[in-house]
């Protein structure tokens, strides 16, 4: 007998409509044998043949690619559901969640009947999923369930495939490389040097500020080597390299690459391939280093902004999961006591490049709505000190000046940003991993308010160290230690509300946190503004999100939207061409913080009563006319990025529809929606064929695609497009 008790010979009755084998008690059926289902379930469930495609062939041609799914082995956890719809359940399962921590709002500020729940599966609070589903009016349009919705829906969803995907699905552990040259060659394919040194500067200006992972100097001086002899340069450092060309070439402006024979979105593919090529010939598993960390956290920034094309969320969980993994096994998250003989420049940089894994895990279970993978470490903040106070000795390598010490905490150095980040982390994951569990009760309302009020003092701590240069330098003529300040506070303060969003989630039906969610909601769209006004103001990109600037918003509309909480906040956007990189690069990074905050300031204003009455007792919360406008504006930016990455069409998709239907709502009721919507997919397929016009015209040779209904008064094209586009 095995250990669970069954004899030898017995089959299981797994079924794929009992999963759980309920309704068996003990081997009262062992006679009946239910056999593995190993086609898709649509096609399992329609009596179809199916070709066991991911997705199938019968399910792409039917327009349902999305629901293609597989029944999981019966070896397999059953309550692991793969379904991702948040329909409510019956009372029995109402309890059942409810009794694990589960969201019952049932008040006035929420869209949900009383007494209802929503099934949370596998997301957690933080989670799309989670916050738009409380809008139970406009959830079956979101996610085209609705019977009369849901042709037009799968119609929109066609156009998904006029977006091109990355080779490499399994990036960068994958063994499908277009380089099976050698070394040599793949090196005298990279660019001249001056665009090589222009894409670096690119790559410190726009991502280092936020996620440091490099020493400037230190860097500069191993590209020197390289420069000299390029064949003593080990593969991971190589496969570093090109990781930041293809980062440095999103922030880069178009004139980098004028005369380089490609172009940005070439060199972007080829630096890709260039890196697994590198990545997959170093010892990253036998003898891993510290660039081979720093290689796996610019992967996980690429994923995350979409600079690696076709990318699904989900599929960042695993490799974040590695790189904290990787990182651990380094001990990066043990303090450097425990390394007697680690020199204090090399200790500095394990806390430097471990302070970026945990933002980075972080960023990933808040977008994900999964919990941070860890968190027992006793690492050490990092020393106070500027890159400056580095010199690399002849016998002792890199080390710290004989005259330079760390400075107090509250003077600004390069180090500042890291050191206050370091100290919020902590308290953010024990935020983002308890919203998230599926088991846990979320905060009650007293630790609700005591974890609120110190993230709050956490911020104006930070504030008030990052911002100290705005007495020393005025505001005038902004130098780069002003912009980079001002970009982290800002950056801190996305992540703080955005956390707070999640904090007060469960406690919708209170006053205080209906407006901390309305005042959060508004401080995250008032950043995502200044960015998109700042990225705006260079109008002659032309690097991979180039000419997505469908219906640009000006930075005169500021005045929409209200002041952040804080009275540091600088509320002037900073356009030096440094800030303008960083702007352009956080945008696509915080993209689901700007999305979930649209969702909740939706949601407030979908109780119509019960926003004017909080608004006239709180004379700082905007008119509702006034919010509305900003539900639009912010709809406006993401319109914008709408044709970047097929990510970015479905937020652009879902939050037009979500916002469609609340209009709809208001204007004529249930009854309207249809006939609103149905403008919102108009508009929807004008903006995304205007800029895909050149992709719907096909060489002669290349066979015809699927004809895509578009709704009257949109442009038709010669050709259709649909599921056979590769």
């Amino acid at each position: 007998m095995d250990p669970g008790g069954q004899p030898a010979g017995f089959f299981s009755t797994f079924s794929i409509f009992d999963p759980d084998n309920s309704t068996h008690e003990g081997f009262g059926r062992t006679q009946r044998r239910n056999r593995r289902v190993y086609v898709c379930i649509p096609c399992h469930r329609r009596k179809l043949k199916c070709d066991k495609g991911q997705p199938c062939s019968r399910c792409v041609q039917s327009g349902s690619a999305d629901d293609c799914v597989y029944q999981p082995l019966p070896s397999e956890n059953s309550e692991r559901e793969t379904e991702t719809s948040c329909e409510p359940e019956d009372d029995s399962t109402s309890r059942s969640h409810t009794q694990q921590g589960g969201f019952q709002p049932g008040s006035p500020g929420s869209a949900r009947s009383e007494g209802r729940t929503v099934r949370r599966r596998l997301h957690g609070t933080t989670h799309w999923r989670t916050i738009a589903c409380e809008f139970e009016e406009a959830w079956p349009y979101i996610i085209g369930s609705n019977p009369q919705w849901e042709p037009r829906y799968r119609q929109l969803q066609e156009l998904e495939y006029l977006f091109p995907s990355h080779s490499g699905v399994n990036f960068p552990l994958g063994s499908v490389c277009l380089y099976s040259h050698e070394r040599r060659q793949v090196l005298e394919s990279l660019p001249p040097r001056p665009i090589v040194e222009a894409l670096v500067r690119c790559y410190f200006q726009a991502f280092e500020p936020t996620h440091r992972l490099l020493h400037s100097e230190q860097f500069a001086d191993e590209l020197s080597m390289f420069w000299i002899n390029s064949d003593q340069v080990a593969e991971d450092w190589l496969a570093q390299l090109c990781m930041m060309l293809a980062l440095g070439s999103r922030a880069a402006s178009g004139h980098v690459f004028t005369n380089s024979g490609r172009s940005a979105g070439d060199w972007i593919d080829f630096f890709l391939d260039a890196a697994q090529f590198f990545f997959g010939r170093s010892p990253y598993f036998a003898s891993p280093t510290l660039t081979t960390v720093r290689t796996l956290c610019m992967t996980v920034i690429s994923r995350m902004t979409e600079i690696i094309k076709g990318s699904e969320p989900n599929q960042i969980i695993p490799l974040m999961g590695f790189v904290s993994r990787l990182a651990m096994s380094m001990q990066l998250h043990r303090t450097a006591s425990l390394f007697p003989t680690m020199s204090v420049y090399e200790a500095e940089m394990r806390k430097g490049v471990w302070i970026t894994v945990q933002l980075l895990d972080l960023h990933v279970a808040l977008k994900t709505g999964t919990s941070y993978i860890y968190r027992n470490q006793d690492t050490d903040a990092p020393l106070n000190l500027n890159d400056a106070d580095f010199h690399r000795s002849v016998e002792q390598g890199w080390m710290i000046g004989n005259d330079r010490q760390p400075a107090t905490h509250e003077t600004l150095t390069d180090s500042t940003f890291q050191i206050k980040l370091g100290g919020i982390l902590p308290m953010l994951v024990d935020i983002a991993n308890r919203v998230n569990s599926p088991t846990q009760p979320p905060f009650d309302s007293e630790q609700t308010r005591r974890w609120d009020g110190q993230l709050r003092q956490k911020l104006r701590d930070a504030e008030s160290v990052l911002l100290a240069s705005r007495a020393i330098h005025g505001h005038g003529q902004p130098d780069n230690t002003l912009d980079k300040a001002t970009t982290q506070v800002h950056f801190l303060r996305v992540l703080i509300h955005r956390c707070l969003l999640a904090l007060h989630h469960a406690h919708v039906g209170t006053r205080g946190s209906q407006i901390t969610l309305i005042r959060s909601s508004l401080s995250i769209l008032r950043i995502q503004q200044l960015w998109h006004a700042a990225s705006n103001s260079s109008r002659n990109r032309s690097g991979p999100g180039a000419g997505a600037g469908v219906g640009l918003v000006s930075e005169a509309s500021s005045p929409l939207l209200v002041p952040c909480a804080s009275n540091a906040s600088p509320e002037k956007s900073v356009t030096s061409p440094a800030s303008t990189a960083r702007n352009y690069y956080l945008i696509d990074l915080c993209r689901d913080d700007f999305g979930a905050a649209m969702l909740y300031l939706l949601l407030a204003l979908r109780n119509q009563q019960n926003y004017n009455t909080l608004q006239q007792q709180e004379n700082n919360l905007p008119a509702r006319q006034v919010a509305y406008a900003i539900l639009r504006q912010s709809l406006g930016f993401v319109k914008e990025r709408a044709c970047q990455s097929v990510l970015n069409f479905r937020e652009f998709l879902g939050l037009s529809i979500a916002l469609g239907c609340l209009e709809g709502l208001e204007t004529g009721g249930p009854s309207a929606l249809l006939s609103r919507l149905e403008e919102v997919a108009g508009q929807v397929e004008q903006t995304i064929l205007a800029e895909k016009q050149d992709m719907l015209w096909m060489e002669s040779g290349n066979p015809p695609f699927m004809q895509v209904g578009l709704s009257p008064g949109v442009h038709t094209v010669p050709f259709g497009f649909g599921h056979g586009q590769q």
